[in-house]
């Protein structure tokens, strides 16, 4: 097919001398967009949209869950620059932000799950610990999943209850299995879909499995809005989780959503803030939530 397209189009054909790719980015078989064809469109492809097509968004549920956190995230008092402590969670870590980190914190109070499965840890990871040594006692397991672990993991949290060194494709699937109602599987993946991906694995293997009542994160999701420009177009990172999840929900009614940082935050920025008044002085948000039936 590849040499197809080469003899009917000289310019593919240059762009592929010395190429080991089938596909060179930008065209129309790569999953790379064209870049110049997005800046021509870039207003329609930008503009916030007025919902997820196909999705009930529980909006309504979102503000009433977002006014039932304010009593448990009044005592949050993390510094914004890195401690000394290196197992302390702090703001400005630019990986996991200010709305995020404490929504976590309300929605692990709120929900009080008595496991939770973290596939991609890292500062979250510090959140959760923090949460199970000052509200639950450390009664809450904490599993953490990633194979690429930062220091302060492998030198042991207290408050996360295990370490697994593995992708999540690879990892014991009974850990998942062992989800109850009420608990969490919080994900923060590769964000990208591709043959043998994490991505693949999560919504074709892991969702399929979880138990009734099973709370599922999603992170880098902005939903029902694009990724952001700067991501696409200066950085080029062509993400593409966050479709994958759209269709995953379309008329899906063993799922509900249970909250959404972004739209949340860039439609009723007041009352976000009046909960996580550190937003969006401090950075945004880009959690996604959602719950099996």
């Amino acid at each position: 097919m590849a040499a197809s397209c080469m003899k009917r189009n000289p310019t593919i054909a240059a762009t592929f001398q010395g190429s080991s790719v089938a596909f060179p980015a930008g065209h129309y078989h790569s999953p790379i967009p064209d870049r110049a064809d997005l800046l021509r469109r870039e207003g329609p492809i930008w503009a916030q949209r007025p919902g997820l097509a196909g999705v009930d968004i529980q909006e309504p549920q979102q503000l009433a869950l977002l006014e039932s956190l304010r009593p448990h995230v009044a005592a949050i008092d993390y510094p914004v620059e890195a401690p000394a402590a290196p197992d302390l969670y702090y703001y400005m870590n630019g990986m996991f932000p200010v709305l995020d980190a404490e929504f976590l914190y309300g929605a692990l109070c709120l929900f009080q799950p008595k496991r939770v499965v973290e596939v991609g840890s890292g500062f979250s990871s510090l959140v959760t610990a923090d949460v199970n040594r000052r509200v639950f006692g450390g009664a809450m397991e904490v599993t953490c999943i990633e194979p690429w672990p930062r220091d302060f993991l492998v030198a042991g949290v207290p408050g996360i209850t295990r370490l697994v060194r593995s992708r999540m494709e690879e990892a014991d699937p009974s850990v998942f299995g062992q989800l109850e109602a009420g608990d969490v599987l919080f994900i923060d993946s590769s964000h990208v879909s591709k043959a043998g991906s994490d991505v693949n694995f999560l919504f074709f293997e892991v969702l399929p499995q979880l138990k009734s009542g099973v709370y599922v994160h999603l992170h880098d999701i902005f939903l029902p809005d694009e990724y952001p420009r700067a991501w696409v177009i200066d950085e080029e990172r062509s993400w593409n989780e966050q479709y994958l999840l759209h269709a995953f929900l379309m008329s899906n009614h063993d799922w509900r959503v249970v909250w959404m940082a972004h739209y949340m935050l860039s439609r009723h920025r007041e009352a976000v803030s009046a909960v996580f008044p550190r937003c969006p002085a401090l950075g945004a948000g880009g959690s996604f939530w959602m719950q099996r039936r």
